[in-house]
């Protein structure tokens, strides 16, 4: 059995963590900013309260290789992002805000309004 860190109230900017296990393990009140992070495992990971402007975001699959999990994104705000080359196949959008969102240059929720008006008008 492993003997677990307890780190607190530390500088440890810069350090390097590579082939390490660090399942169960907790992060609250951590400063990442301007972290690399690569060839990590998140299955099953809980994530809140983050600040992520600025970050980008690449190569991320729900279980390549492996039976895949769906992620669930609440009370998100993705505001002035941008999404590309992503696989949206499966993605259910419920109760969010679609205003100013474009899919290709057209407007979601004038696609939204003449769906609705043509499928009235049968």
């Amino acid at each position: 059995m492993p003997n677990p860190l307890i780190i607190t109230n530390q500088n440890i900017e810069r350090s390097s963590f590579k082939s390490v296990n660090m399942v169960g393990t907790e992060f609250n009140d951590v400063n990442l900013s301007e972290t690399v992070f690569f060839n990590i495992n998140l299955r099953g990971a809980k994530l809140g309260g983050i600040d992520f402007g600025g970050a980008a975001f690449s190569c991320m699959n729900t279980g390549e290789g492996k039976p895949k999990k769906p992620a669930h994104f609440e009370n998100m705000e993705f505001d002035d992002c941008e999404f590309k080359k992503c696989s949206f196949e499966g993605v259910t959008i419920i109760n969010s805000k679609l205003e100013g969102m474009k899919i290709d240059g057209i407007s979601v929720l004038e696609m939204i309004r003449i769906y609705k008006k043509y499928r009235n008008s049968k």
